[in-house]
């Protein structure tokens, strides 16, 4: 099975950024998953996030709450419930939720665990198999909405996305219920249908060019011909990681 590497870059290009993250935190090896070394953009931030939760008016009239960050503890949860959207949580996933949990909060092994158990106590509010998506999608949103009321690191609703992204693609199979969970985040966050869905898109296009590089090193080409190949990708996923950190930062 090829290696996927497609955090790496962006990670890079996410340098310097400002107000994606609130704390910069150190680079953490991501564990060894069949869409693997994912990584969450190291990205520095101002010290203080102001008005967290923006006010705007609505065409009627009414004040409509725009969510513009989520706290880091909020964010671990909404990433459990992603792992857990089909049911079942594998143990690279929980590798690949621990992982990202202490990449976006250094503080994340002092309350992993209380996470953890809060997220289970939700999913455990299922009484019939049927509601088990409704019981997951109670508690996504109950996490945004606490973000309001922390006082904890934040990220921003699109970079909440692309990690999800990146963790739903980490087995290489989207459920269905996993993208209808990461919708009904981008619908919540207000996040425009069009930014998620170039999301989506430059992940399955670097997944291909990784698959390409995979199969480029299998041939018999001569060496130079192969570098020159493999450098020509590099290329062209620079490009995408430049899209989609404007993605995350505009």
């Amino acid at each position: 099975m090829a290696k996927f590497d497609f955090g790496k870059g962006l990670k890079k290009t996410m340098q310097g950024a400002a107000g994606a993250i609130k704390h910069t935190v150190e680079e953490v090896k991501i564990p060894d998953v069949k869409l693997s070394d994912v990584k969450i953009p190291d990205v520095k931030a101002p010290e203080q996030l102001k008005n967290i939760f923006k006010k705007k008016e609505s065409t009627e009239g009414d004040e409509i709450i725009e969510v513009t960050s989520i706290s880091v503890k909020s964010a671990a949860k909404i990433f459990y419930y992603l792992i857990a959207a089909d049911g079942e949580i594998q143990d690279s996933e929980m590798e690949m939720f621990l992982t990202v949990g202490n990449e976006i909060d250094p503080e994340f092994a002092d309350h992993k665990d209380s996470i953890v158990e809060e997220c289970k106590k939700q999913l455990e509010k299922e009484i019939d198999p049927d509601d088990y998506y409704d019981v997951l999608q109670d508690g996504v949103e109950a996490a945004i909405d606490k973000s309001k009321h922390s006082k904890d690191s934040y990220i921003t609703p699109k970079l909440l996305v692309w990690n999800l992204l990146t963790i739903a693609y980490s087995d290489q199979e989207y459920a269905e219920a996993e993208r209808k969970l990461l919708k009904y985040i981008v619908r919540k966050l207000d996040i425009d249908k069009a930014v998620f869905l170039e999301m989506e898109n430059s992940i399955l296009t670097l997944m291909d060019l990784e698959r390409e590089v995979a199969w480029i090193k299998t041939t018999d080409r001569p060496y130079l011909t192969i570098e020159a190949m493999v450098n020509e990708i590099a290329d062209r996923k620079n490009v995408i990681f430049e899209s989609v950190k404007d993605l995350i930062t505009l």
